[in-house]
C-alpha cells in the first residue's frame, strides 16, 4: 500500500504582491494498492480515499507521494515543433517557441515539454524536430507554490495541470438505426471528442492580512457586493492534451455557455446552487473522486509533470530522512563509540610506550651515570657494552678469529679444495668458494653455528676488483659471514 496526497491550488491572485501566504487548501488523502506482477492481468483495486477537507499546509497528513495540481486558468497549452536538443540549450530555446502564443513576455514563464504529437516516429526521422505539448506557466508562481511545500514530508512530488486531471468525455456511440455507407474510410469523419467541462466556485485559498481587516473597520460586504464579485472557476478539457481553464463572472459564465462546446459538465455544490446557468443543477457533482481518476490517468504519462528543469526533484529530495533517523543515529553511535575505542586504546599503547622508555633511560643512567645526553637508549647501551668488551681484551664475535672459528666448523664437510679465498674487511667475513660447492647445506650449517651467510652479489659482478686495485677477483661464488640475529 502506498498513499498518495492531492491537493488543489487556487489561482494565481493577479491583485496581491509578493510574498503569497497561503490558507487552508483541498486536500485528499488516498491509499493505493500496489501494482501485483503476477495479477498483471487483473484490474486495479480503487483507490482508497482515507481524508478529505481543507487544512493549511503545515498541517497536511504526511504522504509517501505529492501532487499538486494547478489552477487549469494558471497553465497554458500549446504546441510547438521542438528541436532534439540537449536540456541546458532546450531551456533557452523554448521561449522563442511559445511567444508566438502569449500575450506577455516568455522569459518569466516556465515552460514543460510534454509528450510527443506527431506519433512515434516522426516524419523527419529520429534526430528531426518532433511536434510536442508545451506547458506554460508562471514561474514566480511555481517556485512560491513549491518553497510553501518545501517542509511537507514526502518522497515523490508531482505538479499537474488541472485541465489535464479532468477524464476525458466518452465518444458518442453510433446511432442503432444507422444505415452503413459505401463512402471510402478517408471520406468518413472522425468522430469529435466531446469536451469534459468542470464549474466550480473560485475562492481563493490564499491568507488574508490582518491589515486589511483593520483597514476596513471589521465592515463586511453585503449580499449583493459579494455575488458581483463572485467568480467561477471553468476548466475544459477538449481532448487528451488541449483544455483550458478560465475564470468567470456571473454575467460572463451565462455568455459563455453559449459558446462552449458539447460535452459533459460537472458542478460542484456551490456552482450547481448558485451559478447563473440552469443546466448546472441537472450537472454530475464534482467531487475528488473526479480529480484523483483523472490525476491517476495523466500520472502515467510522466512528461505531463510540469516539475522540469530547475522544478525537477533530485534524489537528495526523495530520501526520507525521516525514516532513516533511527538507523543514521545507530550508525553515528558505532562510529563514536569505535572512535573512542581506537584513541583509548591509543593512549594505553603510548603510556605503555612511555613507561617502557623510561625504564631503558633509567636502566641507561644506573649502569653508565656518565651519560648526559641520550637520544637512542638501546643503541648507546649497546655501544657502551661494546667498548667495555674491547677495552677488557676480550674478543666480540664480530673479529675475525671468533667468525674464522665458527665458519670452519660450520665448513668442516667441504672438500679441501672448495675454499678459494678467505677475506675480512669492515668486521665481516667474506669467502670466495669453487664454483659447484654445495652453498645450500653449508648455508644450513652456518645457521645451526650462529653465522649469517649471504651471497655478495656486489662481488660476484663481472669487472669487479678485489682488495686493492688492478687485483683481479677470484672466480667462483663469494659470500659475507657474519654474526647472526
Amino acid at each position: 500500500m502506498s498513499t498518495t496526497l492531492y491537493v488543489r491550488l487556487p489561482h494565481r491572485p493577479h491583485d496581491q504582491p509578493q510574498p503569497w501566504q497561503f490558507g487552508a487548501l483541498p486536500f485528499a488523502l488516498v491509499r493505493t494498492a500496489l501494482a501485483d506482477p503476477a495479477r498483471r492481468g487483473q484490474a486495479r483495486a480503487a483507490p482508497e480515499v482515507l481524508r478529505e477537507g481543507h487544512a493549511r499546509i503545515a498541517d497536511l497528513p504526511a504522504a509517501e507521494r505529492l501532487v499538486l495540481i494547478l489552477a487549469a486558468s494558471d497553465v497554458l497549452l500549446t504546441s510547438a515543433s521542438v528541436p532534439p536538443l540537449p536540456p541546458a540549450r532546450l531551456k533557452q530555446a523554448l521561449p522563442n517557441l511559445v511567444e508566438d502564443a502569449l500575450a506577455t513576455d516568455a522569459q518569466p514563464c516556465h515552460i514543460g515539454i510534454g509528450p510527443a504529437l506527431d506519433g512515434s516516429t516522426p516524419a523527419r526521422g529520429p534526430r528531426g524536430p518532433r511536434q510536442r505539448l508545451l506547458m506554460v506557466a508562471d514561474r514566480a508562481w511555481l517556485r512560491a507554490v513549491l518553497d510553501a511545500f518545501a517542509e511537507h514530508q514526502h518522497r515523490r512530488r508531482h505538479v499537474l495541470a488541472a485541465q489535464l486531471c479532468v477524464p476525458l468525455a466518452a465518444l458518442p456511440e453510433e446511432e442503432a438505426g444507422a444505415e452503413p455507407t459505401l463512402a471510402p474510410a478517408d471520406d468518413v469523419p472522425a468522430p469529435v471528442q466531446p469536451a469534459t467541462l468542470v464549474v466550480e466556485a473560485a475562492a481563493s485559498a490564499l491568507a488574508q492580512s490582518d491589515a486589511l481587516g483593520a483597514e476596513s473597520g471589521g465592515e463586511l460586504l453585503d449580499t449583493a457586493a459579494a455575488a458581483k464579485a463572485r467568480q467561477w472557476q471553468l476548466t475544459v478539457r477538449t481532448s487528451a492534451h488541449a483544455g483550458y481553464g478560465l475564470l468567470l463572472g456571473d454575467d460572463a459564465l451565462a455568455a459563455w455557455q453559449a459558446l462552449a462546446p458539447d460535452g459533459t459538465w460537472y458542478a460542484d455544490a456551490d456552482a450547481a446552487a448558485m451559478a447563473p446557468v440552469p443546466g448546472l443543477r441537472q450537472a454530475t457533482r464534482a467531487g475528488w473522486r473526479l480529480w484523483i481518476d483523472g490525476a491517476q490517468d495523466c500520472l502515467r504519462e510522466p512528461a505531463l509533470d510540469l516539475a522540469q528543469f530547475e522544478f525537477a526533484q533530485g534524489r537528495a529530495d526523495r530520501w526520507n530522512l525521516v525514516a532513516w533517523r533511527l538507523p543514521l543515529a545507530l550508525l553515528a553511535g558505532i562510529v563514536l563509540v569505535q572512535i573512542i575505542g581506537m584513541n583509548t586504546h591509543w593512549l594505553l599503547l603510548r603510556n605503555e610506550q612511555q613507561r617502557l622508555e623510561a625504564a631503558q633511560l633509567q636502566t641507561l643512567h644506573s649502569a653508565f651515570p656518565q651519560i648526559q645526553t641520550v637520544l637512542d637508549a638501546p643503541l648507546q647501551m649497546r655501544r657502551q657494552v661494546e667498548q667495555l668488551r674491547i677495552a677488557s681484551g676480550r674478543s666480540t664475535p664480530e673479529d675475525f678469529l671468533p667468525l674464522a672459528d665458527r665458519f670452519a666448523q660450520a665448513a668442516r664437510r667441504l672438500p679441501p679444495d672448495a675454499l678459494q679465498a678467505l677475506e675480512y674487511r669492515s668486521r665481516v667475513l667474506v669467502v670466495t668458494l669453487k664454483p659447484g660447492t654445495d652453498t645450500a647445506g653449508l648455508r644450513n650449517a652456518a645457521r645451526q653455528a650462529g653465522l649469517q651467510m649471504e651471497e655478495d652479489k656486489a662481488g660476484n659482478a663481472s669487472g669487479s676488483t678485489g682488495i686493492s686495485a688492478g687485483t683481479p677477483v677470484t672466480p667462483g661464488s663469494r659470500w659475507t659471514i657474519k654474526p647472526g640475529l
